[in-house]
């Protein structure tokens, strides 16, 4: 992405012979009015335009395809290897957010989740996110959508699987040259990675950790996240708690409601007493419909909140957004066939 790596871009300016406000100008087009066009930079000289436009793109990627609804936009993503992810922007009353992938497919197996059978393919670059978050942020821009405020590493991957490209986009995307996101206003979703939570805990950084349990125990868990298997949640829960001490951040943890599977009584009291005395948040998080899924949504959110807060817990109902067009939790995949 141009001007993305500050030492490329260095080197680009010095082959260019170019004086540091011409570098802080173009950066201001490309992140802060995000224009992908070269010769709409209208302070460049037109020379200078033409020489861009002729050797460089703003981005390598390209948005192929883009599916619109209430309340979300679903944007498909093509890398120059051919590799395509979904991207989504959520629009809230004031603010936008982008829900980011990190890999293409993923390893995880989750049973309830459209990208679990895919398998994963490959790890995002720090740079094929950040070139994500601004397809998210031009659209919004040409569409006069409210701006990208917020970033949700809750697409497709285990973010923490690709743990260093993850972190470099974080870095990237709080940059003032760049996004200037800031780190409170980025969520990252992990199924519960123990050794990358605890590197992730060292770094301090100001980001809210979103920790997917979905099960109030490891048999019901094994049984919907194969991966728990490594990851026992009495090492999560502790994990999460070092984090907690370590940089003062409240952990999330994202509870998916499953008619008959996980949101009786029973799982309720079982989950308050897993997390009795815990500084975190249970975001709990209505199922959306994924062909060839078997599950189906619960009506019980609203008793199961009401349980987990009475046993002195916070407990919140997410928001859906995107159902009616494949963009909601646990709905996006690596590009459909249709589109």
């Amino acid at each position: 992405m141009f001007a993305l790596d500050d030492a490329r871009f260095q080197r680009t300016a010095a082959e260019l012979n170019l004086p540091a406000y011409r570098l802080a100008q173009i950066r201001q087009w490309i992140y802060g009015r995000f224009t992908g066009d070269f010769y709409e930079m209208s302070n460049l000289s037109l020379a200078l335009r033409e020489t861009l436009a002729g050797k460089y793109r703003v981005t390598n990627s390209q948005v192929v395809a883009v599916r619109t609804g209430t309340g979300s936009v679903k944007l498909l993503v093509q890398y120059p290897d051919g590799a395509k992810i979904e991207t989504v922007i959520m629009l809230y009353r004031d603010w936008s957010s982008a829900c980011l992938s990190t890999q293409v497919g993923c390893a995880m197996g989750c049973t309830f989740c459209a990208t679990g059978p895919m398998g994963l393919e490959r790890n995002l670059t720090a740079e094929e996110m950040a070139e994500q978050l601004w397809h998210c942020c031009h659209y919004a821009k040409v569409n006069s959508l409210q701006p990208v405020r917020n970033i949700v590493l809750m697409g497709i991957g285990e973010p923490l699987a690709n743990y260093r490209n993850v972190v470099e986009f974080i870095y990237r995307a709080n940059d003032p040259q760049l996004f200037d996101i800031g780190q409170r206003r980025i969520t990252l979703s992990t199924a519960g990675l123990i050794s990358q939570i605890q590197e992730l805990a060292g770094l301090k950084l100001a980001i809210t950790l979103a920790v997917s349990l979905h099960a109030p125990n490891d048999k019901l868990r094994n049984q919907l996240m194969p991966i728990s298997r490594k990851y026992p949640l009495q090492d999560i829960i502790a994990a999460c708690r070092k984090y907690t001490e370590v940089t003062g951040r409240r952990v999330t943890y994202e509870y998916l409601l499953l008619a008959g599977i996980n949101d009786q009584d029973s799982h309720g009291a079982e989950l308050a007493r897993l997390l009795k005395g815990e500084n975190c948040l249970i975001n709990l998080i209505p199922f959306n419909q994924v062909s060839g899924v078997s599950f189906r949504p619960s009506s019980r959110a609203a008793v199961f909140q009401k349980q987990l807060e009475q046993a002195g817990l916070n407990a919140t109902i997410r928001r859906s957004l995107g159902q009616e067009i494949d963009a909601a939790c646990g709905q996006l995949r690596k590009g459909l066939p249709e589109q």
